[in-house]
């Protein structure tokens, strides 16, 4: 497995996977680990480590070593099919990887001239990306594959990936390769390198339906097209109603973590490019970058990255879109004005004209509408960005926080919860959270306010609003011992923190500002109103 890896290199997860796939992952590591030092035992007698085993790689150093089926003059036929009669059983993941090496094996054509053997010769197909892509990471989500063992499951794999083809395809930012293209290789069982070629996708989604033993399972895998890494695995029970409507949710959960997965992914690739003179995308995937380490001076980078791309393409709904997210952030941090607020609501409805079919147009437009307290105009453009996008998961908190703003925590539940699952790695996890912990505190379920709010101070420390919630929740609960530790915390991680803050959340009815306030109050025992406690 090593000697015929691009460079020789695995990681060990994929290892795992491929060899151990049957055994929960503690065993499967323990197992890895141990045949690893095995063969060190074997190969690293020599003054240069042959095997090399890193934290999360392992690589076979290929100039030790001579690769007869990889060598330009291997003889075809000649030592029969690779790997003949070699069997883990059991392993589904191993009989697929020798399934695609034997496919990569016969790709490569023979070439025979006069009075020399045969070589020989590798079938490339150069990687260039298709017309209309440029350089976006265009995603191939491949037909799913049926292990049940029943072919009358195999309308459930086809209905599963041609959903996700559609639901992806409304993400916008990120081109999906169409199903008569992708459906292709339903029986082509070869290295997603080689299907990334011929696909001109930087990333590829495979799928497997398994029994398990309550019912089926979906095993979904994405992997990078162009060095074949593996990137992200999940395995997901599917439920005994098998209707369109129960999978329905399924289906939006994994669309809202391809998203995460793919959009992290480029940012990280154009964090590497370190040119002088950046193309359009790299400014938006670097802005980004930028952008989601939420800090002032990075925020102000973002927005000038955002500018430049503005520049080259003034009409693009992508720099459009990223621009008015990098105003909505700044905007939230240093509680912009009415008149700053109003700016963000003109440029997100230049990115609305844009791209009409662009759902996050729609709820920046919303952000700006309900920070400018016009909550129902909010509601609407966030449902019309959930329908154009049911995965958009910040939509679906945005629209629990209307439901907090106009006092209805408990309609604000659901919302919330749904945008924790469609994105659990979300960068804004902390301010879903944040959001069910003051729904909660409204409720008066003080308990699960603070744990909620403890939840999303650990993913966002200095986190201020979830401080704040946490100490009326003690308050509340009667803890004020805790309430003071809480507020101390409060001040050392946001010094310059004021009851101006809490003002300026837009909250319908202005008393819930009046009792936040009133919180801190009771545990600085500071009993003046709050339009007096700024300084």
């Amino acid at each position: 497995m090593l000697a015929t890896a691009d460079g020789g290199e695995r990681t060990r997860g994929w290892l795992q996977e491929k060899l151990w796939g049957q055994r929960d992952r503690p065993q499967a590591q323990g197992s890895l680990r141990r045949e690893l030092s095995h063969l060190r035992e074997h190969l690293n007698a020599g003054p240069t480590p042959a095997l090399i085993c890193e934290r999360q790689r392992v690589r076979l150093d290929l100039q030790q070593f001579a690769v007869d089926v990889l060598g330009s003059r291997h003889e075809a036929g000649g030592a029969g099919e690779f790997l003949e009669g070699f069997d883990l059983a059991g392993e589904e993941g191993f009989e697929d990887w020798l399934r695609e090496q034997r496919s990569l094996l016969a790709a490569r054509t023979p070439v025979k001239t006069a009075g020399e053997r045969p070589v020989l010769r590798e079938v490339s197909v150069p990687f260039a990306p298709e017309s209309g892509f440029v350089d976006r990471p265009a995603l191939a989500i491949l037909p799913f594959a049926n292990l049940t063992g029943d072919a009358a499951n195999d309308y459930l794999c086809e209905g599963v990936s041609e959903d996700l083809i559609d639901r992806v395809s409304r993400l916008r930012w990120l081109p999906v390769i169409s199903r008569n293209s992708s459906f292709a290789f339903a029986s082509d069982r070869v290295d997603p390198r080689i299907i990334g070629q011929r696909l001109h996708a930087k990333y590829l989604l495979e799928g497997r339906l398994k029994p398990s033993s309550d019912g089926f399972s979906l095993a979904v895998n994405l992997s990078d097209a162009v060095s074949g890494y593996s990137m992200w695995s999940h395995r997901v029970p599917l439920p005994p109603d098998r209707s369109q409507d129960a999978l329905d949710p399924i289906v939006a959960e994994l669309v809202g973590v391809l998203d995460t997965q793919v959009d992290y992914a480029e940012q990280a690739r154009a964090r590497g490019n370190r040119q002088n003179r950046l193309e359009f995308n790299n400014l938006i995937w670097r802005g980004r970058w930028h952008l989601n380490r939420l800090t002032s001076a990075d925020s102000e980078i973002a927005r000038q990255l955002f500018e430049q791309a503005l520049e080259l393409e003034p009409d693009s709904p992508e720099a459009l879109i990223q621009a008015t997210y990098c105003l909505g952030w700044t905007l939230w941090a240093r509680r912009g004005s009415e008149a700053e607020i109003g700016e963000m609501r003109r440029l997100a409805h230049r990115a609305i004209v844009a791209d009409p079919d662009d759902g996050r147009g729609h709820m920046l437009a919303g952000i700006a509408e309900l920070w400018l307290r016009q909550t129902a105009r909010a509601r609407t453009l966030f449902e019309r960005a959930i329908a154009l996008n049911p995965s958009l998961c910040q939509a679906h908190a945005q629209l629990g926080c209307q439901h907090n703003l106009v006092g209805e925590p408990a309609q604000a539940i659901e919302p919330l919860r749904r945008a924790q699952r469609l994105s659990p790695n979300d960068i804004h996890i902390f301010f879903i959270i944040g959001e069910l912990a003051l729904s909660y505190w409204m409720l008066g379920r003080w308990n699960d306010a603070i744990d909620h709010a403890d939840q999303s101070l650990v993913r966002r420390p200095a986190y201020w609003y979830a401080l704040v919630i946490k100490i009326n929740a003690l308050v509340g609960k009667g803890d004020r011992a805790a309430a003071r530790r809480a507020y101390d915390e409060l001040m050392t991680l946001k010094p310059d923190f004021t009851p101006k803050f809490i003002e300026w959340t837009p909250f319908i009815d202005r008393t819930w500002n009046q009792r936040l306030a009133d919180g801190i109050a009771a545990v600085t025992g500071d009993a003046r109103p709050a339009s007096r406690r700024r300084q």
